[in-house]
């Protein structure tokens, strides 16, 4: 049985470009940003729950035995050669939001990098998620295709009430959606991951398929969420 462990790790200079910042983090901010990494590390309960579903494609894409039809043409190209998906939802625990809350009544600017701190450490445990199901199916021959969430490209991000329940996120990682379709705790991400007998391209980091592209906060700084300078 497929067992994925809940490990991570905060990137400062990551955090850093999370605030808005470009560079490399140095003096009284190198030491905040090194701090709230510390609280975040001690505060998190990093947790994981998966599911592995046969694709179905009639009038479009669904996975078998659940209710989730994955609708758009950024995900049908995605899963273009999959015949199996990987779901997964990822959290980093229920203490970061009221630690956070705290600290934006302390003290907002040390609140924003917290904040920071715990978005990189969220990405850190998708992204060591990721490298652990492809080592596992590429010593099967397999290979899979890029991380997929919920809000990508035109994949609706009201569908991730359905794929909580599917998972059962509520009752097994303690991770429910609101009305409005905001995860609680914030600091968790669902996902989904296509697995193919046929080598996949992997897309380059970018801003081209991000909901976000014309709002952003950090391209606005002149700098990207994944580190480059624009």
């Amino acid at each position: 049985m497929l067992l994925l462990s809940a490990k991570f790790e905060v990137n400062i200079e990551e955090a850093y470009r999370y605030i808005g910042c470009r560079g490399i983090p140095k003096g009284e901010t190198l030491n905040d940003l090194q701090n709230a990494a510390e609280l975040i590390e001690e505060n998190a309960k990093p947790r994981v729950v998966f599911k592995i579903c046969d694709i179905v494609r009639d009038n479009g894409i669904s996975l078998s035995d659940t209710c989730l039809k994955l609708e758009g043409q950024a995900v049908d190209a995605l899963l273009h050669d999959s015949d199996k998906c990987i779901i997964f939802c990822a959290t980093i625990g229920s203490d970061i939001d009221p630690l956070l809350r705290k600290w934006q009544i302390k003290d907002i600017t040390f609140a924003s990098m917290l904040d920071a701190c715990a978005s990189s450490a969220v990405e850190s445990l998708c992204n060591n998620i990721e490298n652990e199901l492809s080592e596992e199916y590429t010593s099967q021959g397999c290979y899979l295709t890029d991380r997929f969430s919920p809000g990508y490209g035109d994949l609706s991000i009201s569908i991730q009430k359905n794929f909580c329940a599917v998972l059962d996120t509520s009752r097994k990682i303690g991770v429910s959606v609101s009305e409005s379709g905001i995860m609680i705790p914030r600091k968790s991400v669902t996902a989904l991951i296509g697995i193919s007998n046929k080598e996949q391209k992997h897309r380059v980091t970018g801003c081209d398929d991000c909901l976000l592209q014309g709002n952003c906060k950090y391209r606005e700084n002149g700098v990207t969420c994944y580190g480059q300078i624009i």
